[in-house]
């Protein structure tokens, strides 16, 4: 999971000291928002891993309030036909999901909440 996280930090573009002006409380997810919708997608899938060739990113949403406020949330189709859900902290920390694993529980990848 370290990994990962440092992973998708580098891929973004923050150190140590990087700063995205505010708006959601999430840099991570304003970085992103900032690209291109390719860059997006090449980005997210390199943090993916899996051999996930990026194709299109799609932004979900990031949680206004309570525990899990800063969330923000992305989904990603890979060139292959896989796509994956990925969280993203305010710290950058991610956690990636396959999208199959969330629409067997009822959720789904690609759409606004």
């Amino acid at each position: 999971m370290r990994g990962v996280v440092l992973l998708f930090m580098t891929l973004v573009g923050f150190g140590g000291g990087a700063a995205v002006a505010a708006g959601s409380g999430n840099p991570t997810h304003d970085h992103l928002l900032l690209l291109s919708p390719a860059e997006q997608a090449k980005t997210l899938a390199k943090g993916v891993g899996h051999g996930c060739v990026g194709v299109a990113a799609f932004p979900m949403g990031v949680t206004p309030t309570g525990k899990a406020k800063g969330l923000a949330y992305w989904s990603v189709r890979c060139k292959d036909g896989r796509s994956f859900a990925i969280q993203i902290a305010p710290d950058a920390e991610a956690v990636v999901v396959d999208c199959r694993v969330l629409q067997a529980n009822g959720k789904e990848c690609f759409k606004k909440f």
